[in-house]
């Protein structure tokens, strides 16, 4: 019998990847992508390679852009 791990919607995750934040938050993937290698977005790697932002960074991040940000 296999084991079934139900899918978590993304809008209640808690770490995101960079095309689960951009697709939430409505930004493009390269500037969210470059936030974090810019180190304005705060990211780990949570035992893995693959790059994860805490969902309350990215929130605090899109409040803090400006308004004519694009």
């Amino acid at each position: 019998m296999a084991i079934v791990i139900p899918e978590i919607p993304i809008k209640d995750k808690l770490t995101l990847t960079v095309p689960e934040a951009s697709a939430l938050s409505g930004i493009p993937y390269k500037i969210v992508n470059a936030a974090v290698k810019n180190g304005n977005l705060a990211a780990c790697y949570a035992g893995s390679s693959t790059v994860r932002i805490r969902r309350s960074d990215l929130d605090d991040w899109v409040a803090a852009l400006p308004s004519d940000w694009c």
